[in-house]
């Protein structure tokens, strides 16, 4: 008992068995979110369990701000489809720059409402919010891209001057863009809604959207030295920022820093094998952050080492072989890596000379000469193929397809039957599943609709513009892109990897329709579409269902983004070739360098391989390239057996290596270069072996936001060059760099005394050694 003289006794606030209550509750609802959160420890991370329904997603500030940055994306990501310094239009930059914007916008913009087409809005509804700000990210995403449709109408205007009208141009750019919808709104409960389909790329986007509106569970978190998320990011950013000018502007050395060929470039052995440029890269370095990028700190360790493995083994191991031995005349084409078709001699195969009037092949005149030949490494691409980790990147062929396939149905078959049979009964959703329940969904039909609609105006476009492709043939094209888009998009959301179909429609239609290049040009172009621009979509989804986005909103914001990046990605293609046609075609080379028609021409290769040509006389059995066709037989029977040691010895997680993934390591060329191979194993087994083994905690709470914050520095550096330094807004704006070690120029162009700046090679071809 207390003292008398102790004074009054105080009386809590609250009784203490109501606090053990309220802590009881606490840690209930705590325990019950986790027991519904995502299986996914990455998602469990950066994705937060928290939602404001109220929040407004399309405003007319979402208007306003999308359409100036689809509009540039659009814009910009086909001009650098014409460059020959690669680029991409950051989606980065469009958050940090959007998020100006709109917080401005909210500032000064009046509150009073506007009614347009009977639908009214408020100018200003109030502060610029997290899921507005989401959405216009989503829109760009959607518009800035290089449209696919745009390399058949650059090809056949620079290769056949056959130049397709306005109104058809658009139709097959907007069609090609949008057949996926209907697909994506079909497939969205088997690649969305469960919690197994991560889409990878989407959690450095839910970083920094967070961070950016400092929502509650990141503005708790502190950083090193007591900084914010932000705070962080910024110092970050602005660090890689004033970095990069050196390798991108400075001292371009550093992009292609292949020290080899520095101890013999005179030496065309050495170039052809160590040159990141035009051969193999071999041990080749970059100190340039865009040719490693951030998703090397966060995807999966066991798809990257797959990916850097076939890299080692196509680009160190079997260009070195077949070019010393000259295997199938390697050394005849003049370097080892090139798309162009040759004749037995080396000189150029022009497919013009064997056409007819209607530019299908006159067997007659082909026959009259030798055949063509294209390079044996690049046979190899069709054998094996080119992955991305991003969406934009995916290219597929013969092994990647199979093993994709059966490697799914290996490895993921049960767990992919439980997904359908969940979400058939709506079990075991996650959190973030129930939580987008509170808002309507899109209705089945209107992806129904709206996909026999786009598939009504694209048969109408291949029957009018002379596409050579009837509608059964288009109609062919989309039902390959049905088959396989769904192992496809699995393998792509667990691994944040996947093979695309351009290569296996393009065989197809050659033996279906052979002679024709235009009509394999567009049955490719529809089937690997279909395909493409639905998982395009489709992680786009998850990324709404990730903020918590009302599904129609998404819809409407995806559309928008494509009909604006269809239109201006037309009219930018149509001024650079009006203005750079000889440069784009090879009539004239351009003096500066800065316009290829690299990718035209590789687009275009394909092309006569199998439009023209046809598989059946290019890969002929008792021919030089029927080895590639092995490549399906391969990629579906390496897989099987690994399932089969995975039975006999299960301690082995077999399950890691796949073929599919390996066989994109092979094929870094033709749509670009071996550029710093060494450097992304490198990064790649500090931060997901090294830190995520030994210092987990710190990967957990640095990676994303530094991945982020490395990407926007960089693209921001190169906007900055592109627009400003570079003369792209105006040429008087135009920056040369003097000449000194790390950008040596000769005065009449030719970088004497190497052939360019990874001083690997001699000008002019004037070697010293080598054959």
């Amino acid at each position: 008992m207390p003292n008398a003289t102790d004074g009054p006794v105080p009386i809590p606030e609250k009784p203490e068995f109501i606090l053990d209550k309220e802590r009881f509750e606490e840690d209930s609802l705590r325990l019950e979110v986790d027991s519904e959160n995502s299986p996914v420890e990455a998602v469990r991370l950066v994705v937060p369990v928290t939602d404001d329904p109220s929040l407004i997603a399309i405003t007319f500030r979402f208007w306003i701000i999308s359409f100036f940055f689809c509009v540039m994306g659009a814009v910009i990501e086909q001009y650098y489809y014409y460059r020959s310094t690669t680029g991409t239009f950051s989606i980065f930059f469009v958050s940090l720059a959007s998020y100006a914007l709109g917080k401005g916008m909210a500032k000064v913009l009046p509150s009073r409402k506007v009614t347009l087409a009977g639908y009214t809005m408020s100018l200003n509804p109030g502060p610029f919010n997290i899921k507005e700000h989401a959405m216009i990210g989503i829109s760009v995403s959607t518009a800035a891209s290089a449209a696919y449709a745009t390399h058949i109408l650059s090809a056949t205007d620079l290769y056949l001057n056959y130049r397709v009208d306005a109104l058809g141009a658009l139709l097959l750019i907007i069609t090609t863009q949008s057949v996926g919808y209907g697909m994506a709104g079909m497939l969205r409960r088997y690649l969305v809604y469960p919690a197994e389909m991560v889409w990878w790329s989407n959690l450095v986007q839910v970083v920094l959207y967070n961070a950016l509106h400092n929502t509650y569970e990141f503005r708790m978190r502190r950083m090193v030295r007591g900084w914010s998320y932000m705070k962080f990011f910024w110092v970050v950013c602005c660090t890689i920022f004033v970095y990069e000018f050196i390798p991108q502007l400075l001292a371009p050395v550093l992009v292609y820093f292949d020290w080899i060929c520095w101890f013999n470039p005179f030496n065309k052995d050495f170039w052809a094998i160590f040159s990141s440029i035009s051969g193999g890269g071999v041990l080749s370095l970059s100190f340039d952050w865009t040719s490693i990028g951030g998703s090397t700190l966060y995807l999966p360790l066991s798809a990257q080492l797959c990916t850097y493995a076939g890299m080692v083994l196509n680009y160190w191991i079997l260009l070195p072989i077949m070019w010393l031995t000259n295997t199938l005349g390697t050394k005849t084409y003049g370097r080892p890596l090139t798309t162009r078709l040759f004749f037995d001699n080396g000189t150029r195969f022009d497919i013009k000379t064997a056409l007819n009037p209607d530019y299908t092949l006159d067997e007659t005149k082909y026959n009259a000469g030798p055949p063509a030949n294209m390079t044996p490494l690049y046979a190899i691409v069709f054998m094996t193929l080119r992955l991305g980790n991003g969406l934009a990147d995916m290219q597929g062929s013969f092994i990647s397809l199979t093993g994709c396939v059966v490697h799914v149905i290996c490895f993921h078959g049960k767990a992919i039957l439980k997904i359908f049979r969940q979400v058939m009964s709506d079990d075991s959703e996650d959190i973030h599943t129930k939580m987008m329940k509170v808002y309507p969904e899109v209705p089945q039909l209107w992806y129904a609709a709206f996909y026999v609609i786009m598939t009504g105006l694209a048969i109408l476009t291949c029957e009018v513009y002379q596409l050579q492709l009837p509608w059964w043939g288009l109609l062919l094209a989309l039902f390959i892109g049905w088959v396989l888009t769904l192992p496809i998009g699995v393998m792509y959301a667990i691994t944040g990897y996947g093979p695309g179909l351009n290569v296996i429609t393009e065989l197809i239609c050659g033996y279906v329709l052979p002679g024709r290049p235009i009509a394999n040009m567009t049955f490719k172009c529809y089937g690997y579409m279909a395909m493409h621009q639905c998982l395009n979509l489709v992680s786009d989804l998850k990324l709404g269902h990730y903020m918590k986005i009302p599904p129609r909103s998404m819809f409407i914001s995806q559309f928008w983004g494509t009909i604006v990046g269809s239109c201006f990605n037309y009219m930018t293609m149509t001024l650079i070739i009006n203005s750079q046609r000889n440069a784009l075609n090879g009539t004239t080379p351009d003096p500066n360098n800065l316009w290829t028609g690299q990718r035209i021409e590789s687009f275009w290769g394909s092309g006569l391989i199998y439009g023209a040509l046809g598989p059946a006389r290019i890969f002929a059995w008792d021919g030089k390239y029927g080895f590639v066709f092995f490549g399906f037989l391969i990629g579906a029977i390496v897989p099987v057996i690994q399932w089969c040691l995975s039975k006999r010895f299960p301690s082995v997680q077999w399950s890691k290596f796949n073929v599919s993934i390996l066989a994109s390591g092979m094929t870094a060329f033709p749509n670009g270069y071996s550029v710093g191979t060494t450097g992304l194993i490198i990064v790649c087994l500090v931060f997901q072996y090294y830190i995520f083994r030994y210092h987990k905690n710190w990967w957990k709470k640095y990676t994303f936001i530094l991945s982020s914050a490395l990407d926007t520095g960089a693209a921001f550096t190169g906007l900055v060059i592109f627009l400003f330094l570079g003369g792209g807004i105006s040429s008087k704006l135009a920056v040369t760099v003097p000449s000194w070690w790390g950008d040596h120029v000769a005065e009449d162009g030719t970088n004497d005394p190497y052939l360019a700046v990874n001083r690997c090679g001699a000008a002019n071809s004037k070697w010293t050694g080598g054959t």
